[in-house]
């Protein structure tokens, strides 16, 4: 379902002329990384960064090129 999800979200973005496509992941769940990852995400940047409650996160952004 979640791959399904990111696809359609990947065709609105080339829809619109977008060429990258850049999500946030939690690095402490390691399984979201690896879905990303097969659907041809890579790692571009590890950060620490506060969610809405205060607590400090470590997160990875990751992207992919976008071509129609």
């Amino acid at each position: 379902m979640a791959k399904a999800l990111i696809e359609e979200l990947e065709q609105y973005a080339r829809k619109k002329e977008k060429t990258i496509s850049e999500c946030k992941v939690r690095m402490s769940v390691p399984r979201n990384i690896e879905l990303y990852r097969s659907l041809g995400y890579v790692v571009t940047k590890e950060s620490k960064e506060e969610n809405r409650n205060g607590f400090s996160l470590s997160v990875a952004t990751m992207e992919k090129q976008l071509t129609n």
